[in-house]
């Protein structure tokens, strides 16, 4: 219970900032606001988390654990704000744990299972932003930077030896033992339509967010969430990537030529707008846990 406190603390928090933020004029509220374009963010937005939600009922069969649509998408939005309580690993945890309770699963193997289907959205998302990359005005040194990144995460999950280095490495640097998952590519390939397809519309409905705040973006930019995504979540001190995922955002759009002032205000509007969408997640999965347990105290 003290845990779900805590991510509703971090939300409040972050209203009051944004609001501060406002009042001071570092962020501004657009005089023009395409509502249209941002009616259909949201809606695209919304439909991302039900594809997503419904991913780990698509991931389990191909482990040969068998759950209905229904319990993927209550363990998925139960546990949705969990990512952000410090650790990172509670969402897995809830997770793993709902389908234990209603299938008698093995508890281990289904947080592995939500574990690696982190590090495969990692690598889909580093890989076609390192291709999307190749074709904005950065530097050479920061594309090959990226690229070469991908490569090196590849080696590390996809080879057994240098995952077994890797993992010694982290031990002796920080003393404690990290479990990183070695996956094959015929497991990576099985499942990788759901998350290109999850994916696609969080940064699709990203790019109308920004364009009805008065972005004047191409659609190069469909690579910027998603990529500030990731270095969210690989920023373990960051609870849900709060703070690393905006001044990612802020970055690229200041590549892209918008002012730094449209800029910060999309990247904190973003994390408002991405939490309506966790929001609905949550709801929908509290929804339907309790439509079941209504059903089962009829029956």
């Amino acid at each position: 219970m003290r845990k779900k406190w805590f991510s509703y603390f971090i939300y409040i928090s972050l209203l009051f900032l944004v609001i501060t933020l406002i009042r001071k004029e570092y962020i501004v509220i657009p005089e023009e606001i395409d509502y249209k374009l941002l009616s259909l963010s949201f809606i695209i937005l919304f439909l991302g988390f039900l594809i997503q939600g419904l991913s780990y009922k698509v991931i389990l069969k191909e482990y040969g654990y068998m759950i209905s649509s229904r319990d993927s998408l209550i363990s998925f939005g139960l546990t949705v704000l969990s990512r952000y309580i410090p650790g990172k690993f509670w969402v897995h945890l809830g997770r793993a744990g709902y389908i234990t309770d209603n299938y008698n699963y093995p508890f281990d193997k289904l947080t592995f299972i939500s574990l690696n289907t982190q590090f495969i959205g990692i690598w889909i998302v580093i890989l076609f932003c390192s291709v999307g990359f190749m074709f904005m005005d950065i530097s050479f040194i920061l594309k090959i930077s990226l690229a070469g990144f991908w490569i090196i995460l590849s080696i590390i999950i996809f080879t057994r030896y240098f995952h077994r280095i890797t993992q010694w490495m982290i031990l002796k640097t920080i003393g404690k033992q990290i479990i990183l998952p070695v996956l094959s590519i015929k497991e990576v390939f099985k499942v990788l339509p759901v998350f290109i397809l999850y994916w696609f519309l969080y940064a699709l409905a990203f790019y109308y967010l920004a364009v009805s705040l008065g972005a004047d973006i191409t659609y190069i930019s469909l690579i910027y969430f998603p990529i500030s995504t990731v270095i969210g979540i690989v920023s373990l001190f960051a609870p849900g990537g709060m703070g690393t995922r905006e001044a990612s955002l802020i970055g690229f759009f200041s590549i892209s030529g918008v002012g730094t002032i449209l800029a910060t205000t999309i990247a904190a509007f973003s994390r408002i707008w991405f939490l309506a969408g966790e929001l609905f997640a949550f709801i929908l999965g509290l929804s339907l846990n309790l439509n079941k347990k209504l059903k089962s105290a009829k029956d």
